[in-house]
This record gives structure tokens, C-alpha cells and sequence, in this order.
């Protein structure tokens, strides 16, 4: 009871009523691996003190693609399988569990892989058959879309930074399918939140089954431990942003939705509801490395800082790349009450948890 002397300190009844339900889809994905385990360890509120009585908050349900939910999905959470491209296959996910929010994190996200399978990558990131099967089955949930700073063509001035009314122009098919994703939501769901999210970094993914071994993180200590030089791109900004601080972010709006998202948010137009999250410090790819050296102390002799077009690496020529693609987080952060971290941050934050031992190899 939060009237009595120790309410202020003791978790309230939510009074949520009947149980509801989130699912994630891209759960065997890197972030969607992050944002399950987040959502199945909140899942749980006391009343009151009392350490007997608890009720669980929601349902967690964890859609995986190829990879076997066994392998992916926790202990706490229901695991199931989607074929993010066939409408049919998420209509009967979304008929049988019918989610309250839906934060939707499956997407073909390498850039080449998008170049190399154009019609999978516009398939699954374009979004066309979750939207038409949310539209269809359950109107009136929360689609929480994860989409990405890859919308802008990063043809900015030097200091400007990125906003969700900046205009879009995406450079290449991962881009291109993402921005499809926001404009056939946009055009068709009430209900949604959309999170352009830049480069995410952080730890080892949880479980092993995930595709994703790492992140640029990881990529950037390995470069800077072996011998001879390797590039990083000086003309590419990014707002690198912490996955923990991505997950949040995105149980923010799952809770909002949860209690009075209709009366408070609904006001808002639909590029409103469209927030860049990136974190708080922009850095180009080579100021990124510089950062990773000194916060581990490691050696910075292994960065050659170079422009992408002098590249000698046939990768960096596949797709086009943007270059300053730096956002302004600050409605997300004042929406929140609190900033994402810098990568300085992040890197201490991830020291402090043991997690940044270096693996072999990566991407």
C-alpha cells in the first residue's frame, strides 16, 4: 500500500489487470537477445513488501527466424518461430498470443547482405507483412519499430546533427528497405513507435546461437591488438549507442504503452512518435578506435585513419556508406529523463560487468 510509512519505499500493485502480452521478433538477433532477457527479468513486480506475493507483469513471447527457439529464447519467455517474410506465418503468432506491444527487431541489418539478397532484405525490413498482419489481426497494439540512422544520406554540415524531422535519403538497400519499413507504418498502423537507432555496440551477445558474434566493439579491440595497421574511416560519424541503453528505451515505451500510452501520446503526429536514439557523443570510426585504445589501454598504433574511398579493401567499396550520419537524441533523452551513455561510458560501464574479453575473430 503506498499510503502506509513504507509505500515510498516498496514496489506498488501495478494494477494492470489481465496479463498482458510483448513480443519480440528477431529474438536469436543480437539487440532482440538483449531486449528479452531485459523484459523476462522485469517481469516479475512485488506488492507492497511482501516477498510471497508477486504477479507476473506481462507474457514474453520471443520469435526467432531460422534459429531453433530452444537455442535462442530463455527460460521465462515462450519461444516460437516466424517467417518475418510470410504473412501468414505471423498472423497465426499473432492470433494465438495476441500481443499488447510488438517491438519488432528482425531485420537483414548488413548492408552487403542487403546489396548480395535485395528481395529478402526488402521482404523482411520493409515490414510489409507484419504491418498488414498487425493491421489485420490485433489494431490496436504497440508496434515498436527498431529502424536505423542508414534513413539519411549523411550529406550534413559540419555540427549540424540529425533530427526525426530531418529529411531522409538513404544511400543504400539497407537503408532504402528500413525507410520503406517507417513509411508503410506510418501510412497504416495507429498504434507505434518508431527508434532510428545508430551503430549499437556492447558485449558478447548473451547466447551463442546468436548470428551476430559482436559489434563494432569487438571488431575495433581485435583490429587493435594485432600487428600492422588497419582502416577506420575518419569521414564516418556515427552516434554509437550502448545496446543496454537501446533496451531502455524500447521498456519505456513497452510500460507507457502499458498504462496510459492512448491518452498521452496519441495527440502526437506521426513523425512525432518517430525518435532518433543514438548515444550522447557522435565519433567517427577512427576517434572510435582512439576511444577503445585509451579506455583499455591498448596501443593505438594499429589505426590507419583514411577516408573510405582509399580504402584497397574490396569490402569497403560494396555499398555505399554515409558519411556523418550523427543524430540529436535529445526528445528521447528528455522523454526518458536521462541520456544514453557516451562511449566513454560505455566502455566502463562494460569493464565494471567483466565483459570485454576479446575473441578471436568477429563479423
Amino acid at each position: 500500500d503506498q499510503s502506509s510509512p513504507m509505500g515510498a519505499h516498496c514496489s506498488p500493485r501495478l494494477g494492470l489487470g489481465p496479463t498482458k502480452t510483448v513480443l519480440v521478433t528477431g529474438a536469436s538477433g543480437y539487440l532482440g537477445m538483449f531486449v528479452v532477457d531485459a523484459l523476462v527479468k522485469a517481469n516479475t513486480v512485488k506488492y507492497g513488501c511482501s516477498t510471497k506475493t508477486s504477479e507476473k507483469r506481462y507474457n514474453v513471447v520471443a520469435a526467432t527466424g531460422s534459429v531453433n527457439p530452444k537455442e535462442a529464447v530463455p527460460e521465462g519467455a515462450i519461444g516460437v518461430q516466424i517467417d518475418g517474410t510470410s504473412y501468414e506465418s505471423i498472423k497465426a503468432v499473432l492470433a494465438k498470443h495476441k500481443p499488447t506491444v510488438i517491438v519488432n527487431c528482425m531485420a537483414l541489418t548488413n548492408p552487403g547482405a542487403c546489396m548480395d539478397k535485395p528481395d529478402l532484405a526488402e521482404a523482411l525490413n520493409a515490414c510489409k507483412s507484419l504491418v498488414s498482419a498487425i493491421k489485420d489481426t490485433i489494431p490496436g497494439a504497440l508496434l515498436i519499430q527498431v529502424s536505423t540512422d542508414m534513413v539519411y544520406s549523411g550529406n550534413i554540415k559540419p555540427g549540424d546533427l540529425h533530427t526525426n524531422k530531418y529529411p531522409t535519403k538513404p544511400l543504400n538497400k539497407y537503408g532504402m528497405t528500413k525507410k520503406m519499413a517507417e513509411d508503410n507504418i506510418m501510412a497504416t498502423l495507429k498504434h507505434f513507435v518508431i527508434l532510428r537507432s545508430s551503430a549499437i555496440v556492447g558485449p558478447k551477445p548473451p547466447r551463442a546461437s546468436c548470428k551476430k558474434s559482436g559489434t563494432f566493439l569487438q571488431m575495433t579491440i581485435n583490429e587493435l591488438k594485432k600487428e600492422g595497421k588497419s582502416p577506420f574511416f575518419k569521414e564516418e560519424k556515427r552516434s554509437f549507442v550502448y545496446v543496454r541503453d537501446c533496451v531502455a528505451n524500447i521498456s519505456f515505451f513497452v510500460d507507457k504503452y502499458f498504462y496510459h500510452y492512448n491518452t498521452k501520446y496519441e495527440g502526437q503526429s506521426k513523425q512525432e512518435r518517430v525518435y532518433c536514439m543514438g548515444g550522447k557523443v557522435s565519433l567517427s570510426r577512427d576517434k572510435f578506435a582512439e576511444a577503445v585504445a585509451d579506455a583499455l589501454e591498448l596501443s593505438k598504433n594499429a589505426i590507419d585513419a583514411m577516408e573510405r574511398k582509399e580504402c584497397k579493401y574490396k569490402w569497403a567499396h560494396k555499398y555505399a556508406s554515409p558519411k556523418d550520419i550523427s543524430m540529436d537524441s535529445s526528445r528521447l533523452f528528455a522523454l526518458r529523463g536521462r541520456d544514453n551513455l557516451s562511449v566513454d561510458e560505455m566502455i566502463a560501464d562494460m569493464k565494471s560487468r567483466g565483459e570485454l574479453e576479446v575473441e578471436a575473430s568477429l563479423l
